[in-house]
């Protein structure tokens, strides 16, 4: 299940809510000590246009798309990254 997004609250007099202000419907890039956070504009809850039967109906429209073949290379691909490793060398 996908977790929620946590609110924080901006005072509207504040800089920071200013600053969202002039971005308008932009995305914006928050950093606090070296972190980046990604912000955008959210006019309404992320699941509200969320319908299941159409999901699942796109879901039946694509099944087969992929070949036995290519399904199993996607997986030899996926195996012997999970042996060999997937990461960059210099990250831990």
């Amino acid at each position: 299940m996908a977790r929620r997004p946590t609110t924080i609250s901006v005072d509207p007099d504040s800089e920071l809510a200013r600053a969202l202000e002039e971005a308008d419907a932009s995305p914006v890039v928050l950093e606090s000590n070296g972190v980046r956070y990604a912000v955008t504009r959210a006019d309404e809850e992320v699941s509200a246009g969320y319908d299941p039967a159409k999901i699942k109906a796109g879901l039946r429209r694509f099944a087969g798309l992929i070949t036995p073949d290519e399904a199993e290379r996607m997986k030899e691909l996926v195996y012997r990254g999970r042996e060999e490793g997937t990461r960059p060398s210099d990250r831990p």
